[in-house]
């Protein structure tokens, strides 16, 4: 009798089992803007942007760099495969000390954003820069070297495509 109890238990956990009810069900994939990371202000050494739709997010820190040196802002930003790469640029000169506010991307040099890519048949950089766009500095912090901001821009150069970035957004440490 204990031997049919049991060989039941174990048809009933069989049967169970079996059941969509306790399927796990697959996880949707993520969006490219859902692939970005959140928009902080704590200096966790963030970045990302989409590229043409296409989610852009360093791999490591070691592949974020933010100077704040003699008055300009610089912020850098690559991924080796395949090769990418962002730059933003505020320069005080024209604009006082950077604040939180949002600055033009398309005044070189007082204010520059750019990017570089390997176009997929590798043949050479291809290098662009601004023609329209903004970044917003959301938090300078000149203690803890801290700036997080906003960016978006769209750029262009002779032989290469035009590149059209959105959704930017950075939080990271700089070095004074």
């Amino acid at each position: 009798m204990k031997s049919l109890l049991i060989i039941l238990s174990l048809a009933l956990i069989i049967q169970f089992s079996s059941c969509d009810l306790f399927k796990k069900s697959d996880p949707k994939p993520l969006t490219e803007l859902q692939k970005l990371p959140p928009a902080t202000q704590t200096g966790k050494n963030t970045f990302g942007c989409l590229i043409n739709g296409k989610a852009f997010v360093p791999i490591s820190t070691t592949d974020i760099t933010a100077i704040y040196q003699q008055g300009i802002l610089q912020i850098g930003v690559h991924t080796t495969s395949p090769y990418q790469s962002v730059g933003l640029s505020v320069d005080e000169t024209n604009y006082g000390p950077i604040t939180t506010i949002s600055y033009p991307l398309n005044k070189p040099p007082n204010s520059s954003g750019g990017s570089s890519y390997m176009p997929l048949n590798g043949s050479s950089l291809c290098s662009t820069q601004a023609i329209s766009g903004v970044i917003t500095i959301t938090k300078i912090d000149r203690v803890s070297y801290i700036v997080s901001g906003t960016f978006e821009f769209s750029s262009a150069a002779s032989g290469c495509d035009t590149l059209k970035i959105t959704n930017g957004r950075f939080d990271i440490k700089y070095i004074p």
